[in-house]
């Protein structure tokens, strides 16, 4: 092969096929209760997710479930709750996930009602546009408010809300269908919205002395006992009224606040130091606040998207220039309906495992990535994984998705497949301890988001070289989307 490792890479990334879903990335996902056709009460009310352009042009509509279908529980939401209805997509990008009530429409003080009885539920949509919402949890938030959730996956989750002890807080669901979950921390146990970022759980409240935003534990916990620690420099007296939250990097921070005054709308946070400080404060209009936030960074530039208190909500758009930066009304709630948050739809940052892999002495040889998301103007890293101690390393990548079927390697052991065609072959030696990592440019272009990249490790034994030169041992193979 003629090209170099990075040239080829180029040539990949350029030309496969963007990845394609119902649901756009680029596009804002509105949470919406109500039809339209009643006045809102604190009763169970249809809930929607309505997908926008950035522009605010309605793309198509995904309604959850008011009727039980098999596995699948009814998602319904009280239609006053205004802390409620939160949405947040999966840290790897694959999924929305939703909070609410397994109650019909119509029920009455949905959030009043006990967990036993009215289970809270988890809804999971992929881009895809397939809906789950078999996690049903009968141990969460009784008689109070299911606000949020969030995953790693879409195969476990973190919530929040409120309730009567011992349900209230943030709280971890193990697996998609569950029925039980795990109180994390009695630290504060009336939370609002609840996020992963960076590896990192964080939660907002206006309870007590947490009036802002705070790490739970470290990194993402899945048992009790954890502390939940407000970001240092956020207020611990009351009166701010935090809502939903952006990173827009590890030392910009973006807070929603629902006060109708000066001090509400969508607070700039600044880290130095160690501290956390407030910047500025954009405000849509005189007395409206803000509770969901979303937004998405591109060559430096924050734009920011929002939910209003006003008395019909809408979804805003401001690109943050400084303290008097200009709002967009992008939606306007249509009458006997409520927006309640809106999430800006990430490329998806994902790695998928395929086909069946060849052992070696070491165990099965495994391939994995370091550095994700994969960003413009960045790198990242295939590793691969018991490989057996100085064994040579073919890191095999195509600009295709792996195929569904290995292609048998003539001479190698019958298992010793490959899934992908290669586009290009990277190598390296396994360390003592059988591991190894190939860093890989990713070239700065826009155009790349969204194409599609597969690997493969195969590995030769050297003892045995050139008598046996076919590999002694491949993974299975990883798919890999390049994100924003």
């Amino acid at each position: 092969m003629n090209c170099t490792p990075h040239s080829v890479l180029a040539l990949a990334l350029a030309t496969a096929a963007a990845a394609q879903s119902p649901i756009t990335p680029g596009n804002l996902i509105v949470s919406r209760v109500g039809t339209g056709a009643a006045a809102l009460t604190n009763a169970a009310t249809a809930r929607f997710l309505d997908e926008y352009t950035p522009a605010g042009v309605l793309v198509q509509t995904i309604a959850l479930p008011t009727a039980l279908a098999g596995a699948n529980r009814r998602l319904t939401d009280s239609g006053t709750a205004t802390s409620n209805g939160f949405v947040t997509q999966s840290a790897d990008g694959r999924y929305l996930i939703a909070a609410g009530y397994d109650a019909a429409p119509g029920a009455a003080s949905v959030t009043g009602s006990a967990a036993a009885t009215v289970n809270r539920v988890i809804a999971r949509i992929g881009l895809d546009g397939v809906v789950d919402t078999s996690t049903a949890l009968a141990d969460a938030y009784t008689t109070n408010n299911f606000r949020s959730a969030c995953s790693l996956d879409g195969n476990q989750f973190w919530t929040s809300g409120t309730g009567t002890a011992p349900t209230p807080g943030a709280r971890y669901v193990a697996a998609l269908g569950a029925t039980t979950s795990t109180q994390l921390s009695t630290t504060v146990t009336n939370l609002r919205c609840i996020e992963i970022v960076n590896g990192q759980l964080y939660c907002s409240a206006a309870s007590g002395a947490f009036q802002g935003v705070s790490a739970v534990g470290a990194g993402l916990p899945t048992t009790g006992g954890q502390t939940v620690a407000l970001l240092p420099g956020f207020p611990t007296a009351s009166g701010p009224s935090s809502y939903d939250f952006f990173f827009a990097d590890a030392n910009t921070l973006y807070v929603a606040d629902d006060r109708t005054t000066a001090a509400g709308g969508i607070q700039k946070w600044s880290l130095s130091g160690g501290t956390w400080t407030l910047a500025y404060t954009l405000s849509p209009a005189s007395g409206v606040g803000c509770r969901g936030l979303s937004g998405a960074v591109d060559n430096g530039v924050v734009t920011l998207y929002a939910t209003t208190t006003a008395t019909l909500a809408q979804v805003v758009r401001v690109v943050d220039a400084g303290a008097g930066s200009t709002f967009t009304t992008l939606v306007t709630a249509a009458a006997n309906t409520a927006i309640r948050d809106v999430q800006f739809v990430r490329t998806p940052n994902t790695v998928v495992a395929s086909g069946t892999a060849c052992a070696n002495s070491n165990g099965t040889p495994t391939v994995g990535t370091t550095g994700l998301p994969v960003t413009g103007n960045g790198s990242f890293g295939f590793t691969g994984g018991n490989l057996g101690g100085g064994s040579f390393v073919i890191f095999v990548v195509s600009g295709l998705p792996p195929f569904g079927v290995g292609v048998p390697i003539p001479g190698a052991p019958a298992c010793a497949q490959l899934f992908v065609a290669p586009d290009a072959l990277l190598s390296a030696l396994a360390d003592a301890n059988g591991a190894a990592v190939q860093p890989v440019p990713i070239p700065a272009a826009q155009a790349l988001v969204g194409t599609q990249l597969a690997a493969q490790v195969a590995a030769f034994d050297l003892s045995l070289y050139p008598a046996f030169d076919v590999p002694v041992g491949t993974s299975g193979a990883l798919q890999i989307v390049v994100g924003n």
